[in-house]
């Protein structure tokens, strides 16, 4: 089937075939995902990572010697949180649903007022043995709330804070 397009400015006649339509509606959605992922790209560039004063710039899990540590570098002097002993359910903020998060014992680390708006970059691939996850469950108006699961009851050692140049490190510490 052919549609004949009369054009005045040309005294031609065009024939427009069935696969001149289908080459057009591949190239409409081929630039249609070119601009979506474009505008998800800027759009994500936009939220960048925490730099800001107020904000916790990074989560690190690692291991030395018998220990196992869940740090968190905040940009401030004095940050204001809490670390204190959870169970479950736990859900992410404004979802209804509960989430699983591995370990049979839990600590929160919930920091207030904090900028929430950035990306806080995440360094969780260390191979642990106790330490069996650590996930963002909020981030929302100024409050950061980070569970962590571990495996072996009595095995949580403590926190410890060190401030220099306008940063703290808090350092959440495990018995391996």
């Amino acid at each position: 089937m052919a549609i004949f397009i009369f054009n005045k400015q040309e005294t031609k006649i065009k024939i427009v075939t069935k696969e001149d339509k289908l080459v057009r509606k591949k190239l409409l959605i081929v630039s249609f995902a070119f601009a979506l992922l474009l505008g998800l790209a800027v759009s994500s560039a936009a939220q960048g990572n925490c730099t800001e004063d107020r904000s916790i710039r990074s989560v690190t899990k690692a291991r030395a010697g018998n220990f196992e540590t869940v740090t968190f570098d905040v940009q401030s002097d004095d940050p204001d949180y809490e670390v204190r002993t959870e169970k479950p359910p736990f859900q992410e903020y404004g979802e209804d649903k509960a989430i699983h998060i591995k370990g049979p014992h839990y600590k929160s680390v919930y920091f207030k007022s904090v900028i929430w708006t950035c990306n806080i970059v995440e360094k969780l691939k260390a191979s642990t043995s106790n330490i069996a996850a650590v996930r963002n469950i909020e981030q929302f108006e100024g409050y950061v709330n980070y569970i962590v699961g571990y495996k072996k009851r009595g095995s949580y050692v403590g926190t410890t804070k060190t401030t220099h140049g306008g940063r703290t490190k808090i350092v959440v510490k495990f018995k391996r």
